[in-house]
């Protein structure tokens, strides 16, 4: 694997017993200044915007209405030839042009567009109120309160119940990651959420007892992970397991970082689905099983991939000035960022697509920030999902919680 490893902050944190980092501050308002209101938009920009989302909405461009354009100035980054933005080596720099409202078909969707008719949907902006009020809801959050990480307009089905066939025809819906929440929402643009299809036709016939149902929930998060169906979506094994936080035993999860240790005996069950080039490990309790709001998460430490424990632990051993031999792996979590992994969230491109990864957490190493000698130096990255977009996050001191 061949990972450029971008650095994006270096931060001494004093002090700190918890391999968990705090959600950075998010930039929700990338327009730098609204130069002035005008109804002037060019007449070929309007029709390239206009086309642009009725398209999308497969839908005549004739029922799209212009209602608002503003000469504008925001954060982004330059296109390539072909109009692609390379994220990964992205330089944040003003540009110029107009902030657009599209409207029709109940929907209200923001363009920024260049002088040069370059066009960027402003997705976190466009979200109906549909949406809005369902995630506040469901957040328990007022609409103001809520904070959109990113958005991705994508296609979904209607919910279909396990065993049925349902013959329906792709519809358009949103991915959205908020602040807060460990998985994206996959919502229609009635609201209502969607899904990939069918997953229990993935499932093996045996599957240790494991209700069906649980087996489901585990397939939607691998298949979230991957933005769809890969083609070699398998549930490689399901068997009953038992652990103890204490002493192990069996195919047990990752022993999370914790004070006193619960001495209590788990029963349940580990699931194993690969689906494109990554492996996942889940562990489900029976008591998970009861929980109407249970969604499992893979073991971010059995389901990371080696490639990206090895480009990571050179990494933390130049910025350490100590041999690879000396740094390990200490924690890792599976996350959904947005397209630059969370890191610049100025750029309005960073905020239209969102994506899996990982964050994790590697120990040892040189540091003028470390004094304690029973503590060690931790180096955070964010990953995404295949590991050749890698980023220095932060580092810090760690020590053992006692």
């Amino acid at each position: 694997m061949t990972a450029k490893i971008l650095l994006c902050s270096v931060v001494g944190l004093i002090g700190i017993s918890s391999l968990v980092t705090q959600p950075r501050t998010l930039i929700q308002n990338h327009l730098e200044r609204i130069v002035a209101t005008t109804k002037n938009l060019p007449p070929n920009l309007e029709t390239a915007v206009r086309k642009n989302m009725a398209q999308k909405l497969a839908i005549n461009d004739k029922l799209l209405k212009l209602t608002q354009s503003q000469v504008a100035r925001w954060g982004d980054c330059l296109p390539d030839k072909s109009g692609f933005i390379n994220s990964k080596s992205c330089t944040n720099i003003s540009r110029s042009g107009w902030r657009v409202t599209m409207s029709g078909q109940g929907e209200n969707w923001v363009y920024y567009v260049t002088n040069n008719g370059f066009i960027t949907l402003d997705a976190t902006a466009s979200l109906n109120n549909n949406i809005i009020s369902n995630l506040s809801k469901r957040l328990r959050l007022k609409p103001n309160k809520l904070r959109i990480i990113a958005a991705e307009l994508t296609q979904g089905l209607p919910p279909c119940p396990i065993n049925a066939t349902c013959k329906v025809k792709p519809i358009l819906g949103w991915h959205i990651l908020v602040e807060g929440t460990e998985k994206p929402f996959f919502l229609g643009l009635d609201g209502k959420d969607l899904n990939y299809g069918n997953l229990s036709l993935f499932l093996p016939k045996q599957t240790a007892k494991m209700p069906q149902n649980i087996g489901v929930k585990v397939l939607e998060d691998v298949v979230s992970r991957h933005e769809g169906l890969t083609s070699n979506l398998q549930v490689e094994s399901i068997k009953t397991t038992k652990w103890n936080w204490c002493q192990g035993g069996g195919a047990s999860p990752s022993k999370p970082e914790m004070g006193t240790c619960p001495n209590v005996e788990v029963e349940g069950w580990q699931m194993i689905v690969t689906s494109g080039a990554n492996r996942y490990v889940y562990y489900i309790s029976k008591n998970d099983i009861t929980n109407p709001n249970f969604y499992p998460l893979p073991d971010g430490m059995q389901s990371l991939p080696n490639s990206i424990v090895t480009a990571i632990q050179k990494d933390a051993a130049k910025r350490g000035r100590v041999s690879v031999d000396k740094i390990y792996l200490r924690w890792t979590t599976p996350q959904f960022f947005d397209r630059c992994l969370n890191i610049d969230n100025r750029k309005l491109n960073c905020r239209q697509s969102v994506q899996a990864g990982w964050q994790v957490t590697v120990l040892g190493g040189n540091n003028s920030t470390v004094n304690n000698l029973n503590s060690s130096v931790k180096w955070i990255y964010n990953v995404n999902l295949l590991g050749n977009d890698i980023r220095f996050l932060q580092s810090g001191e760690w020590y053992p919680v006692p």
